[in-house]
């Protein structure tokens, strides 16, 4: 039991209830819910900071779980973009290769048609110079 002098708060009980066999059951200014009311008080305290702590516990897990979650949504964008690196290395070293046997085609095409053309003309040479010496000999008159 506590007195209070702050009486401004709580309503005086009725004079019935103030007043009893042997006398007064409470006294002005004075508390009897005291205890009661500070034990309760306690124990809200006390189960508010375990719902405090319950939710703080909860919070860590969920942005550890989120931390995870980024880590494994990075670690398999990485992997697929290496992936794609891999492919299109692949595919630019194919394409590398492609190339160098079309033109190294292109230049055995262009080399064959230029030995072609240089055994053409020096046939076509020949048969000139053959004609040439042909018609430079004294013919036999048939006549």
């Amino acid at each position: 039991m506590k007195r209070t002098k702050e009486t401004i708060f709580r309503q005086h009980p009725d004079w019935q209830q103030r007043q009893g066999i042997s006398g007064l059951k409470e006294f002005d200014g004075e508390d009897l819910q005291y205890d009661a009311r500070n034990k309760f008080n306690k124990e809200q305290q006390k189960q508010w900071i375990q719902e405090q702590i319950e939710e703080k516990k909860r919070k860590q897990e969920q942005e550890k779980a989120e931390e995870m979650a980024y880590a494994q949504q990075t670690l398999e964008i990485n992997r697929f973009r290496g992936m794609l690196q891999d492919n299109f290395a692949a595919r630019k070293t194919d394409i590398g290769v492609a190339t160098k046997q079309t033109n190294l085609q292109f230049a055995k095409e262009k080399k064959d048609k230029d030995e072609r053309d240089k055994q053409e003309r020096l046939q076509y040479e020949k048969n000139e110079r053959d004609l040439l010496l042909e018609r430079g000999r004294k013919q036999p008159y048939n006549g």
